[in-house]
C-alpha cells in the first residue's frame, strides 16, 4: 500500500474541491476527517495523497486559490476535451459505455470514467464500530485501505475496459478510471464543475427495478443539478452509437434559455446531420395563433443559425402530455428526447401538473434516451 501524506487541511467543501482538482490533474487524492470519532466537533478535513505525488501536488496548490471561484473553475490545467462517464460496476451503468466511447471518438475527446464509493461500505465499518473500538491510527489505516481498495478495483476495471477496446466492442480512444469517496450525485456534480467535460453520459434503471444501484437512482439528481449537458440512456434499450442520434424532439416553453440550450446541443452535434423537432404543449386558455407565432419564430431562428440542420415545429395536446410525447415520437421516428432544466427542476409545466416528480418519473424511468441541458 502506498505511503500517504497530508497535503492540506480545509473545510469539507474546500477539501473536496481540492481533491477534485488534483484528480482532474492525474493525482490520486482523498479526504479524511480530522476528528474521525466525533466528526461534528470539527469542520476540517485532511487532503491525503501518495507521498510520490507530493512535488506535483504542491505545484498545483501553489497556483490555485480555493477562495477564488473563477480560478478554481479553470484549475484543470491539462485543458482536455472530455466526456464524463459515471459507473458503479453494474450492468446498468455499462449500458452507457458504447455510446460514450462512440461520441468521444466522433468529437476527438477522452473518457473520464468516475466511480463514487463509500469508505464505510468498502470496509463494512459502521459508526457503532467506531464508538466501540476507537483507535485513531486504526481508523486512519481503514480509510487509507478503503481508498487503496477502491483505487485498485478501478485500475483492474480499467484493464477490463481496455480488453473491450482491443476486441472492438468499444471505440479506441484514451480513457481512465477514477474513484472518489462520497455521495454519488454530489461527487459527480462537483467533479463535473471542476473537470468541465463536454457532457455527462450515464444510464438509468428500468422502472420496475429497486433503487439499489448507484447509477439509475442518481441520474435524475445529476441531470437536474449538473451545469453540464447530461445524456441519459435507459438500460432496457440498445443505444450504443452516436450515429443513432438522428432525430431529436426538443420540448420548448418559448423561453430565452431554450436558445442557450440550442447552442449547447448543436455544438455537441456539429459533426453530424440531425433533424430537430421543436415541440410545445398547448395549455388550456392559450390562444393557438399566438403559440404558432412564437413556435415559428423559434423555428426561423433555428434555421438562420443552424442551416445544416432540418427543423420542424409542432404544438401538441397538453391534456395528456405523456401520451402525446409517445405518439409524436413514434410518428416522427424520434431517437432522442431533449429538454432543459432551470433552478434544479425539469420543465414540469409541460405536464400541466406543477409536480416535477411526474416529469422526473416520465423522463428517468422511460424507454427513450434523453438529452438534458442546464439553463
Amino acid at each position: 500500500m502506498a505511503n500517504f501524506v497530508t497535503l492540506a487541511r480545509h473545510t469539507e467543501l474546500k477539501a473536496q474541491t481540492l481533491v477534485h482538482i488534483l484528480k482532474a490533474n492525474g493525482i490520486d487524492a482523498f479526504t479524511e476527517e480530522v476528528n474521525q470519532f466525533f466528526p461534528s466537533l470539527t469542520a476540517h478535513y485532511k487532503v491525503r495523497i501518495a507521498e510520490a505525488d507530493l512535488p506535483k501536488a504542491l505545484s498545483i496548490v501553489d497556483n490555485i486559490d480555493l477562495e477564488n471561484e473563477e480560478q478554481v473553475s479553470n484549475a484543470e490545467i491539462q485543458n482536455r476535451k472530455v466526456i464524463l462517464l459515471p459507473f458503479d460496476y453494474t450492468p446498468t451503468s455499462e449500458k452507457a459505455f458504447p455510446l460514450a466511447f462512440s461520441w468521444a471518438k466522433a468529437i476527438g475527446a477522452e473518457i473520464e470514467m468516475l466511480n463514487v464509493y463509500s469508505a464505510d461500505e468498502t470496509e463494512h465499518y459502521s459508526i457503532l464500530n467506531r464508538m466501540i473500538d476507537f483507535d485513531k491510527e486504526a481508523l486512519r489505516e481503514r480509510v487509507e485501505r478503503a481508498h487503496s481498495e477502491a483505487k485498485q478495483r478501478a485500475e483492474k476495471y480499467q484493464e477490463t475496459i481496455q480488453q473491450r477496446i482491443d476486441s472492438g466492442e468499444l471505440a479506441n480512444i484514451k480513457f481512465k478510471c477514477t474513484a472518489l469517496e462520497g455521495v454519488p450525485e454530489e461527487q459527480i456534480i462537483m467533479y463535473s464543475e471542476i473537470l468541465k467535460p463536454e457532457m455527462i453520459i450515464m444510464s438509468t434503471r428500468e422502472r420496475c427495478k429497486k433503487e439499489v444501484d448507484m447509477i439509475g437512482s442518481v441520474s435524475a439528481e445529476v441531470a437536474e443539478g449538473a451545469p453540464i449537458p447530461v445524456f441519459v440512456v435507459p438500460e432496457n434499450i440498445d443505444f450504443n452509437s452516436v450515429d443513432m442520434v438522428k432525430n431529436i424532439m426538443f420540448i420548448t416553453n418559448f423561453d430565452d434559455r431554450d436558445l442557450i440550450a440550442f447552442s449547447k446541443m448543436m455544438a455537441r452535434l456539429s459533426f453530424k446531420e440531425i433533424e430537430i423537432n421543436l415541440v410545445h404543449f398547448r395549455e388550456s386558455g392559450t390562444k393557438e395563433t399566438w403559440n404558432e407565432i412564437k413556435l415559428n419564430g423559434i423555428k426561423s431562428y433555428f434555421a438562420e443559425h443552424y442551416p445544416t440542420a432540418k427543423a420542424e415545429a409542432a404544438i401538441l395536446d397538453g391534456a395528456n402530455p405523456t401520451q402525446s410525447i409517445r405518439d409524436y415520437m413514434a410518428e416522427k421516428n424520434i431517437s432522442v428526447l431533449s429538454m432543459t432544466t432551470h433552478r434544479g427542476k425539469l420543465i414540469s409545466r409541460i405536464f400541466n401538473t406543477g409536480e416535477t416528480g411526474i416529469t422526473r418519473r416520465f423522463v428517468f424511468e422511460g424507454d427513450f434516451p434523453t438529452l438534458i441541458f442546464h439553463a
